[in-house]
């Protein structure tokens, strides 16, 4: 797999952080260039001030970027020091989209505090802004994090075949091998599927549906391994709901990254937040996130 070229690590914080250790180890392990960009977003006070005077950067800004600059001037790095940049933003939404396409990396690096279920549904703070506005691979990394992942788990969708669907699967599992291939690590796939009500109510008499069910679902599954070279010890097929299947074999596999895809929003989930959302609000480990890309109309 290709080794990443550019990666960006956003930091909101001045302090050491697994994000921080893990941009660090990838960008010496594929060799890539590292972009560390600043984001300071004012208080009450400083936008109040902001508004009158909008040209001065506020005081608690100039306190962030000169303490981050040193920060970083600490860290040891193998190879090129990391570039970096401070911007303060009155409203991340906006920026960060704009920030990143201006960098065009192949990977963005963020630290995973988790959210409140307020920000979850309003999808105010920045991991929530980042999942939905990052054109590329998100990488969000929680406190306890390794430096350098070893054991990587693809969870992918095959209980509902569309195009873009198995589309997002393919890019799901490539960019799973190609964190792999820069970690050295083992990569597992993963994908969970429910029985319809009706067999999970009465599953003596529906064992026979079942088990056509399972098969159905498993033959995609299986062909989207093959497709990618996935060896059959490191399949997992699984019934049971997706976020319950895959915290399991999170647990079960001790996997340090979890790929999974962030696609629109349905329905009550536009409310309780899908899967992807409500592992990154709790991340049990690290999660990669991957966009799906936007459905053609009218062709």
């Amino acid at each position: 797999m290709n080794p990443y070229r550019r990666i960006l690590l956003i930091m909101t914080e001045v302090q050491a952080s697994a994000a921080l250790s893990r941009a660090l180890a990838l960008a010496a392990a594929s060799g890539a260039t590292l972009h560390v960009l600043g984001m300071h977003e004012p208080g009450e006070l400083s936008l109040r001030h902001g508004m009158q005077e909008a040209s001065l950067p506020s005081l608690s800004f100039l306190h962030f970027s000169t303490e981050l600059k040193a920060l970083l001037d600490e860290q040891p790095v193998i190879g090129a020091r990391p570039s970096f940049e401070a911007v303060e933003a009155f409203n991340l939404r906006d920026l960060l989209p704009t920030r990143i396409a201006r960098y065009a990396p192949d990977l963005v690096i963020k630290d995973c505090p988790g959210c409140s279920l307020f920000d979850q549904i309003a999808r105010t703070s920045p991991d929530q802004v980042l999942l939905h506005a990052s054109e590329v691979p998100l990488l969000l990394v929680p406190a306890n994090a390794p430096a350098i992942p070893r054991s990587i788990l693809v969870a992918v969708d095959v209980a509902n075949p569309s195009p873009q669907n198995d589309a997002l699967n393919h890019v799901l599992v490539a960019a799973g091998q190609q964190l792999a291939a820069q970690c050295k690590g083992q990569l597992h796939l993963l994908s969970a599927y429910d029985l319809p009500l009706a067999m999970a109510a009465n599953p003596d008499l529906a064992g026979p549906w079942a088990d056509e069910v399972r098969e159905s679902l498993q033959l995609p599954f299986d062909a989207l391994a093959d497709a990618h070279g996935i060896a059959h010890t490191h399949r997992h097929f699984s019934e049971g709901a997706p976020l319950r299947v895959i915290k399991s074999h999170i647990a079960a596999l001790k996997i340090d990254v979890v790929v999974v895809g962030v696609v629109q929003a349905r329905h009550w989930a536009k409310l309780i937040g899908d899967t992807t959302e409500r592992l990154v609000s709790h991340a049990p480990c690290s999660i990669l996130t991957v966009r799906s890309a936007p459905a053609r109309h009218g062709t």
